[in-house]
């Protein structure tokens, strides 16, 4: 599990989505999602980090679960030419979306497990992250996890996606958030 507080700082949410929320968006992915991502929007989520990568909640001001069914049909219509093409097609209908760059219309999506013949496949039976860039249409995969990806974003590493601005606050609420 990643210390997110390395990363971000103390937490700044205190109220954990109940966990009522957290069934009816499992619910609807068909899937458990990784502890990791549920302790990162429980501590930090309705907020932006690095000045433009919104994180919703389930209780947030935009709930998680009306931003994943949005997101999901609108990345659909955008890049549903390329799902054939890519290592992501056993998995297509299942990415999630879990946060939007407000900078540039990038989507982050959570990156079920794909095994392959042999029983292997995107992190080794984790969840990976994907980024899918709307400026030019391509889909780039970062393995290892939220909290891999969040740490390679945030701590200097790989760097930033392509096209996504630094130098910017790692957090700060979204105005109005009824988390605080």
């Amino acid at each position: 599990m990643t210390d997110f507080t390395a990363l971000l700082g103390p937490p700044e949410r205190f109220r954990p989505a109940p966990p009522a929320a957290w069934q009816e968006v499992e619910a609807w992915i068909g899937a458990v999602l990784p502890a990791d991502y549920k302790a990162l929007v429980d501590s930090y989520g309705d907020a932006v980090l690095l000045g433009h990568l919104f994180l919703p909640h389930p209780r947030g001001g935009d709930p998680l679960l009306t931003f994943m069914k949005e997101e999901r049909d609108t990345f659909h219509q955008a890049y549903d030419g390329h799902r054939d093409t890519l290592a992501l097609a056993p998995v297509w209908d299942r990415l999630i979306p879990w946060a939007y760059h407000d900078w540039n219309g990038d989507l982050c999506l959570l990156v079920p497990p794909i095994e392959d013949g042999d029983g292997r496949g995107f992190g080794d039976g984790e969840w990976a992250v994907a980024v899918a860039y709307r400026q030019c249409p391509r889909i780039e995969v970062f393995e290892g996890g939220i909290g891999a990806f969040l740490t390679t974003v945030l701590g200097g590493g790989r760097g930033l996606p392509t096209g996504w601005p630094g130098g910017l606050r790692r957090w700060q609420s979204v105005d109005g958030s009824p988390l605080i």
